[in-house]
C-alpha cells in the first residue's frame, strides 16, 4: 500500500447547525461510523444526542452509517437539526 492510498482514506466533513448556521469541521476516515462523530459533536456543543438529527442530501443519517456508505466527498456538509419538541411523552 502506498502513502497516497492511505491519505485517500479520510475526508473533512462540515456539520452545519440549522439554528444558527454555525459550522463544525471533522476530519474522519471513510469507514468511521457516524455515531463517533455525532457523540463528539454533541459533547463539544453540550447537546443531548437523542434530541439531535443529522441529515445528508435530505436524508437522515443513521448512527451505523459511514461516509463511504453515503458516498461523501471531502468538504460535504451534514445538516444538524434539533429534534421535534412536544407530542406524546409515552
Amino acid at each position: 500500500m502506498s502513502e497516497q492510498a492511505s491519505s485517500g482514506d479520510s475526508l473533512t466533513i462540515v456539520l452545519r447547525q440549522s439554528s444558527d448556521q454555525s459550522e463544525t469541521r471533522f476530519k474522519v476516515k471513510k469507514e468511521t461510523p457516524f455515531i463517533k462523530v455525532f457523540k463528539t459533536f454533541c459533547e463539544k456543543k453540550a447537546l443531548v444526542r437523542d434530541a439531535i438529527k443529522f441529515a445528508f442530501d435530505g436524508e437522515i443519517i443513521r448512527d451505523d452509517q459511514t461516509p463511504k456508505m453515503l458516498e461523501m466527498q471531502d468538504g460535504d456538509e451534514i445538516d444538524v437539526f434539533l429534534g421535534q419538541t412536544g407530542g406524546s411523552s409515552l
